[in-house]
């Protein structure tokens, strides 16, 4: 019997993930043309909605917690836990506004996907090249200027057991410097959908909760060190 479920779900999971790949595809092709002709603005329409449908083809249903934090057309710093390729659609399709990504640039050599993300606002750093981060981080902090928000995933890396890993200062960083409010995300379960060093897919639930915010105006003496280990705190508490 147990055979027979595992031979079921690599079936599953080679047919979503050629559909997700077919789907990736196309919308890459369409966005690139929409990017060329409307700019780039366009591409985050188009984000939400790739986002939602790569979701709905996988099964996988949200429960948003305390979306009702998230003030319309405020921009905020996102501090999330990573644990799956997904939880990048989940937030897109999740979070109020615009919001950009830091991605690592390696992924704009994939055929469309990553051409499509290199012409997108999105900010790509070299994380071994100290000066094309640190424009990485100029970027970012422009691109909360223009009032968009921004997505950072502090442990760096995707968590290979679900576990929340070790934070990097670089988004705390920013936070600060920026004087822009923080929102920690907690996303539970997204490693069950489809862990790192797997292809197995499965459908299932994710919960994905928005804890309160933190204004670093309102806490000018608290340090980066403690604010890490706060944020740390709240978003294991809820995973």
């Amino acid at each position: 019997m147990k055979i027979y479920v595992d031979i079921m779900l690599k079936i599953r999971s080679v047919v979503i993930l050629f559909l997700l790949i077919i789907t990736t595809i196309i919308f890459a092709i369409i966005v690139m043309l929409s990017m060329i002709l409307f700019g780039k603005r366009i591409f985050f329409a188009y984000a939400r909605l790739w986002s939602k449908i790569l979701l709905f083809i996988s099964g996988v249903s949200l429960e948003i917690e305390d979306y009702s934090i998230l003030i319309p057309n405020q921009s905020y710093i996102y501090i999330a836990n990573h644990s799956s390729l997904f939880d990048i659609p989940i937030l897109l399709s999740t979070i109020k506004g615009n919001a950009r990504i830091i991605y690592k640039e390696e992924l704009e050599k994939i055929p469309f996907f990553g051409w499509c993300l290199k012409m997108s606002p999105f900010i790509s750093i070299r994380r071994e090249d100290k000066e094309n981060s640190l424009e990485g981080f100029k970027l970012a902090m422009k691109a909360i200027s223009e009032e968009d928000s921004v997505i950072i995933f502090p442990e760096g890396t995707r968590s290979t057991d679900g576990q929340l890993g070790e934070f990097k200062k670089g988004a705390f960083l920013l936070a600060i410097k920026s004087n822009k409010e923080m929102i920690p995300v907690a996303i539970k379960g997204s490693a069950n959908i489809l862990s790192k060093g797997t292809s197995n897919l499965k459908k299932g639930n994710i919960r994905v909760s928005f804890i309160k915010n933190i204004n670093p105006k309102e806490n000018p003496n608290l340090s980066i060190k403690a604010l890490m280990n706060q944020i740390r705190v709240q978003i294991s508490e809820k995973i």
